[in-house]
């Protein structure tokens, strides 16, 4: 019996409590107060008497406002009041303490709130450029580390909280997908767009022929698509009859922004002597295929830079080396997982083919009427496979 007695205390005493704090949620003061181009120290004045609660306002806090206050809670009341002359409030113990939001005023210490951020993913200089500058007083911090102080009244260290949680976030990855390939001029026009033509299947269960968007842009020719499987095999089918030939076909992964380097070819460390010295240089020189590409992530959509390059030696005499290069940069946008077909670059090659009797084509003076000599040139076109993947 007395358990029960004290059961049932323990619950009425745990329901008044309830309807207290419930009172206490609704009990903060209205205000019904009409202002006509009044002093905001008058109408912090008229609250004060109206609803017994103190509001101190700092020597910062001047101004008029005119405003219809019909039955509004004291906070709300007193941020109408306020906010046009850029002025906050808090509320310490049992008053209010009104002033200007200003790290330089004798009463911010009071108004405003300090909170250490340790960020996770950016750079303290990455949130305080990017922060707006009406905010950016109130943080604080090396530029080059991963810690922020931020001191601020309550509702715009809110602001900055939030503003800082979603900058903070993993940078995207995006994995480039390359492949460096050459491709025989003549073969290349013999196919023409066969080359990149993919066979897809209509609603209608008939075969239909495809080919992705084929455009020309700075000198160079673009074929977007999601079928880079397709047009591969297109190209390992002219690698077997030797009108193709695949360089390279690497994955670097890298983030959003950043750039992707890529070189196929030859490098060359040369001890060079300078005329009239004995003194010597090192030169490293380069001869190939140089590509940089750098992805910038908008949703789904990425916007590639391609900055491919060329160069081959001219002159291969040490006393007279000279290098050739060629490069061009373009700018694409793709859907995730399509493919930038870059073309335009032509590579030639020279060479000699000797024709002769057996024996006859050997024997001087005679020899030029028993054999043939024929000089080779050839052209090829090099292709480049752009892909990026979100990751």
């Amino acid at each position: 019996m007395k358990e029960r007695r004290l059961f049932l205390l323990v619950l009425v005493f745990l329901v008044l409590l309830g309807g207290a704090a419930r009172a206490a949620e609704v009990e903060e003061p209205r205000v019904n107060l009409f202002l006509f181009e009044t002093g905001i120290k008058d109408a912090l004045n008229e609250i004060t008497l109206q609803t017994g609660i103190n509001i101190i306002p700092d020597s910062t806090v001047s101004g008029v406002v005119t405003a219809d206050l019909v039955d509004v809670p004291l906070e709300e009341a007193l941020r109408l009041i306020l906010i046009g002359g850029g002025f906050t409030f808090r509320k310490i113990d049992d008053f209010y303490l009104v002033g200007l939001p200003d790290p330089r005023s004798s009463t911010f210490a009071e108004l405003a709130d300090t909170e250490l951020v340790f960020l996770k993913h950016v750079t303290a200089d990455r949130v305080m450029s990017m922060l707006p500058s009406f905010l950016l007083s109130y943080v604080k911090g090396d530029r080059s580390s991963s810690v922020l102080t931020i001191t601020a009244p309550p509702r715009e260290l809110e602001k900055i909280l939030k503003f800082i949680e979603e900058l903070d976030q993993p940078q995207k990855q995006v994995e480039i997908q390359v492949i460096i390939t050459e491709v025989s001029t003549k073969a290349l026009k013999e196919l023409g767009t066969n080359l990149f033509q993919l066979a897809t299947t209509g609603q209608n269960g008939k075969a239909e022929t495809w080919a992705g968007g084929l455009n020309l842009r700075d000198n160079l020719h673009f074929l977007e698509t999601n079928a880079l499987g397709n047009l591969l095999l297109n190209l390992k089918a002219l690698e077997e009859t030797n009108e193709a030939k695949v360089h390279a076909d690497p994955r670097v992964l890298v983030s959003d922004g950043q750039a992707a380097h890529l070189f196929v070819g030859d490098r060359q460390i040369l001890l060079l002597a300078d005329s009239g010295d004995k003194a010597t240089r090192v030169e490293r020189v380069e001869v190939g295929m140089s590509l940089k590409v750098t992805p910038q992530v908008f949703g789904e959509q990425i916007i590639l830079t391609i900055a491919p390059g060329m160069s081959h030696l001219v002159s291969e005499s040490r006393s007279n080396l000279v290098v050739k290069q060629s490069s061009v940069s373009t700018t694409v946008q793709l859907q995730n997982g399509q493919t930038a077909v870059l073309a335009g670059m032509t590579l030639e090659e020279a060479g000699e083919q000797s024709r002769k009797v057996p024996v006859l084509g050997s024997i001087p003076i005679i020899r030029w009427l028993f054999r043939s000599d024929t000089t080779l040139a050839a052209e090829k076109e090099l292709l480049i496979f752009v892909t990026p993947v979100l990751k």
